[in-house]
């Protein structure tokens, strides 16, 4: 079995451009008090803050157009962040062998999951989708982390083949049991 591939794009957070116009209301604002208490040498830093405003909501902007790339290969499931098309950062590389525990984000053990890992890293289109999928498993000293995902058939696939624990998951939700 080659590499399976899947991209997993966040939902734009309307949060956003209100974040980027609070930069440039702050830089005004800073400004104007300046100019209040010096006078006009308060118009020396002005640019300065100007240019700061800017890299905030170039940076704030790219933090927020994320997309997430699952990819198993060789029983390997890497999960990396891509901000802006631009910067990739991965989040996890792991064995699917390691998962500890597997299953969909609305069922009764991913509460049980979540208060036993030490964090919840949401690798998926929302953090409120119910629909998406969980997976727990040991990160680098750090205890067991809840990792929140949502594979396609061909992802879910080619992890069910080197973890039994998907395999039996995958295999009681197709038979419609609980």
């Amino acid at each position: 079995m080659g590499t399976v591939e899947q991209f997993v794009k966040k939902k734009k957070n309307g949060l956003t451009p209100i974040l980027v116009a609070v930069y440039f209301i702050a830089a005004a604002l800073l400004t104007f008090g300046l100019y209040k208490l010096a006078g006009r040498i308060a118009f020396v830093p002005a640019p300065f803050l100007l240019i700061g405003a800017v890299l905030a909501a170039r940076y704030t902007l790219m933090m927020s157009r994320v997309e997430f790339e699952y990819s198993v290969n060789s029983g390997v499931l890497n999960i990396d962040a891509i901000y802006d098309q631009t910067r990739r950062k991965p989040v996890i590389n792991a064995a699917a062998s390691a998962i500890t525990s597997f299953g969909r984000l609305c069922d009764d053990e991913a509460k049980q999951a979540a208060r036993g890992a030490q964090k919840t890293v949401y690798c998926s289109s929302s953090d409120e989708n119910e629909q998406a999928y969980y997976f727990v498993c040991p990160n680098e000293n750090r205890g067991a982390f809840m990792y929140v995902f949502e594979p396609d058939e061909k992802v879910l696939h080619a992890l069910e083949v080197f973890n039994p624990l998907i395999n039996r998951y995958l295999l009681k939700q197709k038979s419609g049991l609980k």
